[in-house]
């Protein structure tokens, strides 16, 4: 895993595998001190999903970003995979395969989105601070 600190109390990390979850429960504190503990378990629940989503689903290499908007509030991750065509579903509810994680990054954050562009695509969500 390679990683490279940012400026604003965050961190960006290369994927190489599928981290645990005491792993990324180590990033996202390392990010969201001072942060309501309900919101840091939200944001470990998230990102795993994210994460999670990118490995099952797309191609390598993989990386998350985790940052304290501090003027909005909010931590925001952001997952990136090599796999612009595979865009991101909420879930099915006549095909429970499909999985549902979609569904709960989507309540347990303010906003969520992705981006894609030519080469990748980043799906991100954002979680208040407090």
């Amino acid at each position: 895993m390679n990683m490279v600190e940012l400026p604003d109390d965050g961190l960006d990390l290369e994927l190489d595998g599928m981290p645990s979850v005491d792993g990324i429960g180590g990033w996202v504190r390392q990010v969201a001190y001072e942060v309501d503990e309900r919101r840091v378990a939200d944001l470990v629940l998230i990102t795993a999903e994210l994460v999670g989503n990118a490995r099952r689903h797309a191609e390598g290499p993989r990386r998350v970003r985790l940052w304290r908007v501090d003027d909005r509030r909010v931590v925001r991750v952001e997952v990136e995979d090599r796999s612009p065509s595979l865009l991101p579903v909420l879930g099915r509810a006549d095909n429970p395969s499909l999985g549902n994680g979609l569904v709960l990054v989507n309540r347990l954050s303010v906003h969520w989105g992705f981006a894609r562009h030519e080469d990748r695509k980043v799906v991100w969500a954002e979680v208040p601070m407090g």
